[in-house]
């Protein structure tokens, strides 16, 4: 354990003064700035309970399963862990009667607890073996919290004790936690673990040649990656302000994985990017629902004109595109015209 905390924040010092000194430093306060000060612009309620608390949240979820892919590994059921999350984290709190902030982090912790006896059984599998475990898991779970309704509540539902009310206090929790949580990822990805999960990645086989133990850091990262899942699923719940069994949707599963390749796979901007792009069109696409029909619909004609089917047509064809014209996303797309714009700055300069 000691060796892992060492490899953890052995670069720590090193890292820090890289990123003080690099452009991504200044891009990084100026994003957390806009953050803070966005809601004193935008005064919407709507906006900031129904847009800006969830891009945060799900930057979280998006950033907690990119963890998987930074290591070679990719989950289909992530919404067992945000749903155990959010559900322990709701129960300590109405049936025990613990502050709801000590639950967030006990749900967090459960998840975790969970994801590691998941990944004592399965880490060995192969990307998409696993995340067909993963998946069935996620059903596994919604039906046992179903099972047990009498004990849990989770068919009816109930509503969580509030840490804070919603709107603009909750909108600040839930950045507040988005940016702790995503520096720490950060200095993971960043780390000597890092770069084990990234060696892994790349060439299992030559990295268990330079004495990298496959299976034990694909462990750890499917274990922090469920901690982080669980963490969002909490927030999430205070989102909503009221818990069920869709908490356990297969949207829920996928919408991570969405979230990290539009952004870009392996990236620390990417699931924050991603997050932006599909919260904001779950967001607005209700309100262009007559053009999705005269659009989507004579390309689809034997789907049900009801909004939520054709807003998952448009978001699965935007998903489609991206994929094909864009794979790795929309960092590495950034990432050209920087490169493209930077020579000609330097030569401007000179």
């Amino acid at each position: 354990m000691m060796t892992n905390i060492k490899a953890l924040f052995g670069s720590f010092k090193a890292k820090y003064a890289y990123l003080l000194q690099s452009n991504k430093f200044a891009l990084v306060i100026i994003a957390i700035a806009t953050a803070c000060i966005l809601p004193l612009y935008v005064r919407n309620e709507y906006m900031i309970s129904e847009i800006f608390t969830p891009i945060m949240i799900f930057a979280i979820y998006a950033s907690a399963w990119n963890i998987l892919s930074y290591s070679g590994q990719a989950s289909l059921g992530h919404a067992a862990f945000l749903g155990i999350g959010g559900f322990v984290s709701a129960l300590v709190a109405v049936k025990l009667g613990l502050p709801p902030l000590i639950g967030l982090f006990i749900g967090a912790i459960f998840s975790a607890l969970i994801g590691l006896m998941i990944g004592l059984a399965c880490v060995r599998l192969k990307t998409w073996f696993l995340a067909m475990v993963t998946f069935g898991f996620s059903v596994i779970a919604a039906t046992l919290f179903s099972q047990f309704d009498s004990a849990i509540g989770g068919i009816l539902g109930f509503p969580p004790v509030q840490i804070v009310p919603r709107g603009y206090p909750l909108y600040y929790l839930t950045l507040l936690f988005a940016v702790i949580s995503i520096i720490i990822i950060y200095f993971i990805m960043k780390s000597k673990l890092g770069l084990a999960f990234k060696a892994i990645r790349e060439n299992e086989r030559e990295a268990k040649m330079i004495g990298i133990n496959a299976a034990k850091y694909r462990l750890l990262a499917f274990v922090i990656s469920t901690f982080f899942a669980g963490l969002a699923g909490g927030l999430y719940v205070q989102s909503t302000s009221y818990l069920d069994l869709s908490l356990f949707s297969l949207n829920h599963s996928f919408e991570p994985l969405m979230m990290a390749v539009i952004g870009g796979l392996a990236t620390i901007e990417g699931p924050i990017i991603g997050a932006i792009i599909i919260v904001a069109i779950q967001s607005y696409l209700p309100s262009i629902d007559p053009i999705l029909r005269s659009v989507v619909g004579p390309l689809f004609p034997e789907v049900s004109n009801a909004g939520p089917y054709i807003r998952l047509l448009a978001i699965g064809i935007f998903f489609i595109i991206m994929v094909i014209f864009a794979p790795k996303g929309i960092t590495s797309i950034i990432q050209r015209l920087y490169t493209r714009i930077h020579p000609i700055k330097k030569e401007a300069q000179s």
